[in-house]
């Protein structure tokens, strides 16, 4: 090796640069978590190939200037264990990132857990088919991060009773949402809010087919026995359930009572129990085509019902 190279490698001058580098890097890695997610910062800076290059130059460093400057001697062991130290640091994100794995685990008070949550995100598909005769499903993972501002292309190939299949990328939405795009001659849907586990959630009732939510049927323009039918007919909304019930109406509190098995009229924006389920028909139905967007709004029960 050229003594110049070998020099540069070994001096504070390089050191220098590789603590600019470092902090600056780091420094992007909290902003841009903070403007999209962790994942996002993963991809862009702390699984980058030249944020580990910064990484192995360092241990270089550390280690040459041990030799260099024979901090191994007796009098110089504070600075040798500075630079043992930073080795040892990075020994351990090596480790960390290449050998163990993290995650979250979650121990109520009073029990025992054995478990825990892998903090990696993986893409799950699943293959179903037919294998000797009788209907099996493939399923097949592979560890992926994803970001709105990265590329993400991937492709899964392989086979299943002897059949190839091959999934690609097609789009990533982060906190992604349905929402409907209005559509002149699109299929009429009913947006419904309800907050069952006690957070806010849409669902869209699709005309003519029957959603289960919640272990509670609702049906729309499709009349199913068992299930909270509900009809729109000449744009008049009416609602038949088999079950017995209360909603209270928003705008000014009255309540009324919700008989089984009779056709009544739909209250828009009130607030339903049935069935052990609370909802909201916010809207009229619309016609259109179900898509998805990204959003970042989290809110609370209550915070639902005052924007309901």
């Amino acid at each position: 090796m050229d003594k110049k190279i070998f020099s540069f490698l070994f001096s504070t001058r390089l050191m220098a640069v590789l603590f600019i580098f470092f902090a600056g890097a780091m420094a992007a890695g909290t902003f841009i978590e903070d403007a999209y997610n962790t994942e996002t910062a993963r991809i862009i800076i702390y699984n980058a190939w030249w944020f580990e290059v910064i990484m192995a130059f360092f241990v270089i460093n550390f280690f040459g200037n041990i030799k260099r400057y024979q901090l191994y001697k007796k009098e110089k062991w504070a600075t040798l264990l500075i630079h043992l130290s930073f080795i040892f640091i990075i020994a351990g994100a090596f480790i960390t990132r290449y050998i163990s794995y993290e995650g979250m685990m979650l121990i109520r008070e009073g029990e025992v857990e054995n478990k825990f949550y892998s903090d990696k995100t993986f893409i799950t598909a699943l293959i179903d088919g037919e294998f000797k005769g009788e209907m099996k499903r493939k399923i097949h993972e592979k560890p992926l991060h994803l970001s709105p501002v990265t590329n993400n292309d991937f492709s899964i190939k392989g086979e299943f009773n002897s059949i190839p299949f091959q999934i690609e990328y097609d789009a990533y939405i982060m906190n992604a949402t349905q929402t409907i795009k209005a559509k002149a001659n699109g299929t009429q849907f009913l947006k419904m809010v309800e907050s069952a586990d006690g957070s806010r959630h849409e669902h869209f009732l699709k005309e003519g087919e029957v959603q289960n939510i919640h272990n509670v049927l609702f049906a729309f323009n499709k009349f199913t026995e068992g299930a909270i039918n509900i009809q729109n007919t000449n744009g008049t909304l009416t609602l038949q359930t088999p079950f017995e019930g209360n909603y209270m109406r928003m705008a000014d509190q009255q309540q009324g009572k919700v008989s089984k098995d009779s056709v009544q009229a739909l209250q828009l924006r009130s607030l339903y129990n049935l069935a052990g389920t609370q909802f909201v028909f916010p809207e009229t139905p619309i016609k259109g085509e179900m898509t998805y967007t990204s959003i970042t709004i989290t809110l609370t029960s209550k915070q639902m019902m005052l924007y309901l």
